[in-house]
């Protein structure tokens, strides 16, 4: 089986980012399937542009897996350049796959959003070469843009794009969604068949993010990042690893700390790995504080994460409660705390909750300073045997999500299209 990957944003872990195609292709190489990942050349939040000027795409293996990285403009931020970085990407990735078609015919193309142009370009280019094509939908677009923006419904380039999504899921032999709600997504919408759409919900899929737990297991042994803090057996360490941005809300924690502080508990320490437009601001008003358990240590290679997180006590997250939620959560650092196998606290809700399903952790009624500061304290004064049983919970939670075992599901899906072609 050969199979095309279409993802704008789809980068090997040396770069950070989405990694999660890159895992799918590993374990898939083990079953004898292959894979050709479409992506950009332009790495996002990186100042790496992984093509020439010259060149329509560059070729690049890494680790086995094979990276066709697109021609694309380079950019910083999301100014204008990044919009034309934006648009170029469908357009290059389409003469691309029209290149290797004339010598490389693909069993099934899976082509992965928000980036809807790009999908588009992939549904349309499948259905002209009669190939199947699975659609993923990581995050809804425009659905998104209107819940969290200005833009409402009736404006013309939302509209627009409402229409595009829709005839992209009824093109589509399967639509994966990465978060649970996917199929309430649909039957809200109306696009569904019951509700006189066109959409067969039968096809719709679930397909979270996950964790390669081999590999983590590996660098948890392999690859120790020195740390004072984390390596202290007197603290009470609580850890938070990702972007510092304002969607992440890390100011929450900056305020936890000082209640923490000037409540006298100082067997607590908060620790931050990551990095974002944030973290300067947050560091002069930690120092402002006059904090002393706070400490931000900046981006550091993914290989350290397993080695971070295991040294911790609680793993935290917070963030803003939109709407988008109450379809479920995608983050990829969850799956990286329930691998830790340490309590996972955060103040994020959804309809779709793992914490709370794999009761590895506390959710947060409130999204709120005195609500994390009471959370944190109460993780810290837990009687054992409750900790415990978080722990090995979120071990267990953690092979679930196993790039495996969803390697193991995306094949079922692929099998399926194929056979229904046949017949």
């Amino acid at each position: 089986m050969k199979i095309w990957i279409v993802n704008h944003y789809a980068i090997p872990p040396a770069f950070g980012g989405l990694n999660r195609h890159y895992y799918f292709s590993r374990e898939f190489r083990k079953k004898g399937i292959e894979t050709r990942i479409f992506s950009s050349g332009k790495i996002h939040n990186t100042d790496i542009n992984m093509t020439e000027n010259s060149e329509l795409y560059k070729i690049v293996d890494c680790d086995g897996v094979e990276y066709t990285f697109v021609k694309t403009s380079d950019y910083k931020g999301n100014g204008i350049k990044r919009i034309f970085s934006f648009l170029q990407f469908p357009y290059n990735v389409l003469r691309t796959m029209k290149k290797f078609f004339k010598t490389e015919k693909p069993d099934v193309i899976y082509a992965s959003s928000p980036e809807l142009f790009a999908t588009w370009v992939a549904c349309s280019f499948a259905k002209k070469n009669k190939i199947p094509i699975v659609v993923e939908i990581r995050d809804l677009w425009p659905e998104s843009i209107v819940e969290l923006t200005r833009f409402t419904r009736k404006n013309p380039i939302i509209k627009i794009l409402y229409a595009m999504e829709r005839k992209i899921y009824e093109k589509a032999d399967r639509i994966i969604f990465t978060f649970e709600g996917g199929k309430d997504y649909i039957t809200e919408k109306g696009w569904d068949t019951k509700h006189g759409g066109k959409i067969n919900i039968e096809k719709v899929c679930y397909v979270n993010n996950g964790v390669d737990l081999e590999q983590y297991k590996k660098d948890k042994e392999e690859n120790s990042i020195e740390d004072e803090v984390l390596d202290r057996k007197d603290l009470f360490k609580v850890v938070y690893t990702g972007s510092v941005r304002r969607t992440n809300c890390i100011w929450m924690l900056v305020e936890a700390a000082r209640k923490l502080q000037d409540s006298g508990n100082e067997k607590c320490a908060i620790v931050i790995y990551g990095d974002g437009t944030e973290k300067e601001s947050l560091i002069k008003k930690s120092e402002e504080y006059g904090l002393k358990n706070i400490f931000f240590r900046g981006r550091v290679d993914r290989k350290f994460i397993p080695g971070i997180l295991s040294r911790s006590d609680l793993n935290v997250f917070v963030g803003e409660n939109d709407s988008m939620n109450r379809y479920g959560l995608s983050l990829n650092k969850m799956f990286d705390y329930m691998a830790s196998g340490k309590p996972i606290l955060t103040s994020v809700k959804s309809n779709y909750d793992n914490v709370t399903k794999y009761n590895c952790g506390i959710v947060l009624e409130s999204n709120d300073i005195n609500s994390i500061y009471n959370g944190i304290l109460s993780v810290m004064n837990m009687d054992s045997e409750k900790y415990r049983l978080y722990c090995t919970n979120a071990l267990k939670a953690a092979e679930n999500f196993d790039y495996k075992v969803h390697a193991g599901e995306l094949e079922k899906i692929f099998n399926g299209v194929m056979e229904e072609r046949k017949k």
